[in-house]
């Protein structure tokens, strides 16, 4: 019996996580089934995440870390969060972040852009947004004293709707919860280097190990490495 769903993203059955997105459901427990999701109404799909993506180089996973915990990073990292706490203001004084997020919008393998300035959105196409998937962030940039209403509207429909939203923007943005204004120390992570991480397998990896119920910054451990752990784990 197929279970009807009304958007994208990470559905559980049971004590089995599965990604729905266009082209098929998955799921990372060795599972031969066929995914018991459907979405109910319209829409394309706006991620294509690479579920079979090899498991990221040691440097690689060690340079990540670094930035991690970073709470910029937190927010968007293709996870779905929890009700009502996935809408976030961070101050862009210098308006430099842009470069910033569109290379760490790659981490929920984005189609179509996912960035876009605040003054251009319209408040029904935004309800539409926010209602497609709950791993993909939308990214709201250049937000002024002008937008306010659209930033009060997000935040009444935070505790309603599936997708996170990032705002940047001018500190005098009145934000009132449940948004949560945070503050990143990204711009201290070299640029060139975040560019060159493979962030589209990192990112498919912490959807892997979220589905999983494994820690999400655990250390770098290979294909073997991860064979015996679970061995041992069911032993």
């Amino acid at each position: 019996m197929m279970v009807d769903v009304d958007h994208y993203g990470i559905h559980r059955e049971g004590s089995v996580s599965w990604l729905v997105q266009g082209r098929k459901g998955s799921n990372f427990s060795g599972i031969n089934a066929q995914c018991p999701f459907q979405l109910t109404g319209g829409g394309m799909c706006n991620h294509m995440v690479p579920t079979a993506a090899p498991v990221p180089d040691r440097l690689h996973w060690e340079r990540w870390m670094k930035i991690f915990n970073d709470p910029l990073v937190q927010a968007m990292l293709p996870l779905p969060k929890p009700q009502g706490q996935g809408v976030f203001y961070v101050e862009d004084p210098y308006d430099d972040l842009g470069l910033y997020l569109a290379t760490l919008s790659r981490l929920s393998s984005p189609i179509n852009l996912i960035i876009k300035p605040t003054s251009t959105v319209k408040a029904k196409a935004l309800e539409v947004e926010l209602a497609t998937s709950n791993i993909q962030p939308l990214v709201l940039v250049h937000t002024d004293q002008k937008n306010q209403a659209i930033v009060d509207m997000v935040g009444k429909l935070a505790r309603y709707v599936p997708r996170t939203v990032v705002f940047t923007g001018k500190s005098e943005v009145i934000v009132s919860q449940p948004i949560q204004r945070i503050k990143t120390s990204i711009r201290d992570f070299d640029l060139a280097d975040l560019m060159t991480l493979p962030l589209e397998n990192l990112g498919a990896t912490v959807i892997r190990r979220y589905c999983r119920n494994e820690k999400l910054d655990a250390p770098w451990e290979d294909r073997n490495a991860h064979r015996a752990r679970k061995i041992a784990e069911r032993s």
